[in-house]
């Protein structure tokens, strides 16, 4: 009998299950990459929200009876009358670098099968660009590894180099030979164990490419083993507009918040349409290098060095 009555009070002295209070929404309608939400409250604009089925949103328009979401993800895989739960956490992205040699999409997920991201720190992507006086002047080359180009023009770390020009007339080319160069100063600077070398670490965005011309374009990086050195971002023709737009402001805090342990790396984002037009925002374009005269063009931004908001 006492060893019952000590059982009992074991049992009820244990832990007590606690209680927490969470927002719950439900799908009202879905499709286009834009889902409408009722019933969710306190939520923040930019909130990530969990869609179920392993979808992520992001709550951009705050209605008084229900919340606009932009479905990160196939919206095909959400239901009407699905639940919506906030994560109380504003659009942020894992960076690191943990994510070099991997290839991943806007939130950081790998695309390439080679297991979870290794990264246990994540930056905002709507941050607070730094003051001038903050930043760090340019003072250091960047070689592309193309004689003409560094012969004739110069550039830096920190600054940003806009190439454009018809359609294939190099850009791309340009673009790869750049990031391989810096892996080979990169694997050169390692082999001599030169500490002092700042290495320069790339990240090549692809946005509206065909899943082929991605998969082309990795096993080149590969043969020239420069994926240790480059993290690639891929938003193919296949995706959303919705999660094709947010590719670009997505690396753009990867970049930026490499800090400065870890140099900023020459990137590109090409957006290409038939049309000649470029998902890109024009605000992220910046001075550079003009090829032949614009017609029907494709883009290509390199930034070269470290990543500042204009």
């Amino acid at each position: 009998m006492s060893t019952l009555l000590q059982e009992l009070e074991a049992r009820i002295a244990g832990p007590a299950a606690a209680l927490t209070r969470q927002s719950v929404g439900v799908v009202r309608e879905v499709g286009d990459g834009v889902a409408r939400v009722e019933g969710l409250r306190d939520v923040m604009l930019n909130e990530m929200l969990d869609l179920g089925n392993g979808v992520t949103g992001i709550a951009l328009s705050l209605e008084e009876n229900d919340v606009g979401v932009i479905v990160l993800g196939d919206d095909t895989r959400l239901q009407e009358g699905g639940e919506v739960r906030g994560t109380g956490k504003l659009l942020q992205v894992p960076v690191g670098k943990g994510l070099l040699g991997r290839v991943v999409n806007t939130l950081g997920e790998p695309l390439d099968g080679k297991g979870p991201i290794a990264s246990d720190s994540v930056y905002p992507v709507e941050a607070m660009a730094p003051g001038i006086m903050k930043r760090r002047p340019v003072s250091q080359p960047v070689q592309t590894g193309i004689m003409a180009i560094d012969a004739m023009i110069p550039i830096g770390r920190g600054q940003r180099e806009l190439i454009i020009g018809d359609r294939a007339t190099g850009k791309t080319t340009i673009c790869i030979d750049t990031i391989i160069n810096q892996a080979r100063l990169n694997s050169e600077a390692d082999a001599r164990g030169d500490a002092e070398y700042r290495r320069l670490y790339c990240i090549y965005v692809a946005i509206g490419q065909k899943q082929s011309t991605i998969a082309q374009l990795i096993s080149v990086l590969e043969a020239a083993e420069a994926m240790p050195y480059t993290i690639v971002v891929a938003a193919p023709a296949a995706d959303s507009a919705t999660s094709r737009s947010t590719r670009a402001l997505a690396c753009c805090s990867r970049v930026f918040a490499c800090g400065p342990r870890v140099t900023r790396s020459p990137w590109r984002a090409t957006a290409t349409t038939s049309a000649g037009r470029s998902d890109w925002p024009s605000s992220m374009t910046g001075k550079g290098l003009s090829i032949k005269p614009m017609r029907r063009v494709g883009t290509a931004v390199v930034e070269l060095g470290r990543l500042f908001w204009p």
